[in-house]
């Protein structure tokens, strides 16, 4: 399997992840006593994730050599 093909099912699972986190956060929220720290996790984890997916995906761009 080559490097841009990792990259992307990589990108796409941390997609999916966030998704489904995004998902979590909503269905807590609309408890009547949300767990506002697992919240919070949550929250951290997707800024993660979303910091990570930019990072992959200006290693596809480099990669194609589009300066």
């Amino acid at each position: 399997m080559g490097r841009n093909k990792k990259l992307r099912i990589r990108l796409n699972s941390l997609r999916q992840r966030i998704t489904d986190h995004q998902i979590k956060i909503a269905l807590e929220r609309q408890r009547t006593t949300p767990n506002v720290s697992l919240i919070r996790h949550w929250v951290v984890e997707i800024k993660a994730w979303e910091d990570t997916v930019e990072h992959l995906e200006w290693r596809l761009k480099k990669g194609k050599r589009h300066d």
